[in-house]
């Protein structure tokens, strides 16, 4: 036991707990900052059982030994029974309350986080390290609910409980408290020295940790890459070395915690010892009885265990501390998606391009473009590998946004929209399929949960893919394979379609379909879509010439610029197809 001055105090906090930190963990407890006051009130309060257990050991030691009072000692042990039952019912209910605080602040972090994902760009995506990302967002998540703990549920009632004690034992004796000061630069010096080790460990255990993860991801990600390029013991080499990297980071970690608690644990037993010689001379000299001694030296080694706990708390707090300014950085930093408006409209297909021009740093990809789609139209856009194609169909999506000119959806300016909501009206096919494990019925209905399957097997047989997925084993309910890899790439495409025409979308985008459908298969999904009851617009991009006689306007996009390449009349008037 020992009394720290508060500039030690604050030092000793300022090493251990960051700003940043600190600033993050209150934010995400500011709205329970009324049941966590009535908390600590009732964990003060806790603390003061004491008091009464203390008076009954003045009592036996005093009255009840001396006198030979069998019955006295009976009772007297019941009734600090039974306070003690109270007290450990009481924490009980307190954990309870405080467990509560501590899941709801915890599953808001994990919901800003994952909404944070969502605000992001697509840019932002393409340069950021995903396997660290992910890494963070479970495991330093997962370290503030620890943290949580540590600060709630024992820091903090610690806390109050040593102010509590340590009133109480300067009420029963402040020489003997005193004279325990001998100790405090000892502590103050050997706290400090831990807690910069610790917190060197803690670091380096925790980049350990997010190497190998980052290495078992890429390992079941992209085990046909290493197959084929038959790195497979080049890559069980760096994952040993990872592994035997956190390994011993993780033991050093661990003895770095051991250490710490060990030297703290002797630092603040030496108070007893002290307590105990100078209270037994003491009582020696007549200067305190017996049972004064028995109840200060209770209530002390209560005060060394509050104190204890603290200390062992360090390292965990130090863990947290670190977790948190990861997720602080996540939480702060990264572009954000580039149209943030609210405004939704019924969108008919059209979309209009005026002056748009987009360039990557210093590299111009589209200079000056003008486009129109009408709704029901029908346009291709052709152009060769590398002419901003794919560029142009970011745009069209809003996952960028230009630096010059504007874009508008049925005439109103892509700055006011919410994107999700024209989104949902655009079907878009995109040259790299996106598939999850799970059933092909599970693929086809992701965004549009409720659609019966009458539904999706219209959507299929307009996408042709109907029969093929009736000649699969299970049918609809077949494994796919993580990105579809149980499919042919002809097949994936029919299933993107599917998925994309499942939402009667108003604008059907197709980037690059005869990389898996010839031309034959196109001609037939055209025909299908001319005569399906929601008839979309439907552009096509692409740098293949032969589907250009299935469109009515057809477009060349060459060095940034986009020209009229070829029109005719449609049998509709009504419709255009850019196709490419």
């Amino acid at each position: 036991m020992a009394l720290m001055k508060p500039r030690s105090v604050r030092a000793i906090g300022a090493q251990l707990f960051d700003r940043q930190a600190a600033g993050l963990l209150f934010h995400y407890y500011r709205p329970s900052w009324l049941r966590l006051s009535a908390y600590s009130l009732a964990a003060f309060l806790q603390s003061l059982f004491v008091l009464p257990i203390l008076v009954l050991i003045r009592v036996v030691f005093d009255q009840a030994i001396p006198q030979g009072k069998i019955d006295w000692l009976i009772m007297l042990g019941a009734s600090i029974v039974l306070i003690r039952l109270l007290h450990s019912a009481t924490g009980l209910w307190l954990r309870g309350i405080v467990l509560n605080m501590i899941k709801g602040a915890v599953q808001v972090l994990r919901q800003d986080l994952l909404n944070r994902l969502y605000s992001l760009s697509r840019e932002h995506f393409n340069h950021a390290d995903m396997d660290r990302m992910h890494t963070r967002i479970v495991l330093d998540s997962e370290r503030f609910d620890n943290l949580s703990n540590v600060v709630l549920s024992s820091i903090l009632p610690a806390l109050l409980g040593s102010v509590a004690l340590l009133a109480v034992v300067l009420f029963l004796n402040w020489q003997l408290v005193a004279m325990t000061a001998v100790i405090f630069p000892v502590l103050v010096w050997t706290s400090r020295w831990a807690g910069r080790r610790v917190k060197s460990d803690v670091h380096d255990c925790q980049q350990a940790m997010e190497q190998f993860s980052k290495g078992a991801r890429f390992t079941l990600r992209q085990m046909d890459l290493i197959r084929l390029q038959a790195c497979e013991a080049q890559e069980k080499s760096v994952q040993h070395r990872y592994i035997a990297h956190l390994s011993a980071s993780s033991r050093r970690m661990a003895m770095s915690f051991a250490t710490h608690g060990l030297v703290q644990r002797n630092v603040t037993g030496l108070a007893g010892i002290v307590i105990l010689v100078a209270g037994g001379a003491a009582v020696a000299q007549g200067q305190m009885s017996l049972g004064d001694l028995m109840s200060f030296y209770v209530a002390a080694g209560l005060l060394n265990g509050q104190l204890d706990s603290l200390v062992g708390c360090v390292p965990d707090l130090i863990s947290g501390q670190e977790a948190l300014l990861k997720l602080h950085g996540l939480l702060k930093s990264g572009e954000e998606q580039p149209y943030s408006g609210q405004r939704q409209i019924a969108f008919d297909g059209r979309i209009s391009l005026r002056g748009v021009g987009f360039a990557y740093g210093e590299h111009s990809v589209l200079r000056a473009l003008d486009l129109d789609i009408p709704p029901g139209g029908r346009v291709a856009i052709v152009g060769p590998n590398g002419a901003g194609k794919t560029t142009l169909l970011g745009l069209l999506v809003g996952f960028c946004r230009p630096q010059t000119g504007t874009l508008f959806a049925s005439g109103v300016d892509y700055d006011e929209l919410d994107m999700a909501a024209l989104r949902k009206n655009i079907g878009v096919v995109m040259q790299q399929q996106n598939f999850f494990a799970g059933t092909v019925l599970d693929n086809l209905r992701f965004g549009h949960a409720d659609a019966s399957l009458e539904a999706v097997r219209h959507a299929a047989r307009l996408a042709l893919a109907d029969d093929f997925v009736s000649a699969l084993p299970q049918g609809y309910a077949t494994e796919i394979g993580e990105g579809g890899a149980l499919l042919s790439g002809g097949e994936r495409q029919r299933l993107a379609i599917t998925r994309a025409l499942l939402g009667e979308p108003k604008l059907l985008i197709l980037d690059e379909p005869t990389n898996h459908l010839d031309a034959d298969a196109i001609a037939r999904l055209m025909a299908n879509l001319l005569q399906a009851k929601t008839r979309p617009a439907i552009l096509i991009i692409s740098h293949d010439p032969s589907v250009v006689a299935l469109a009515d306007r057809v477009y060349r996009l060459e060095e940034g610029r986009l020209q009229l390449a070829s029109s005719r009349p449609s049998n509709d008037s009504t419709s255009e197809l850019i196709y490419g």
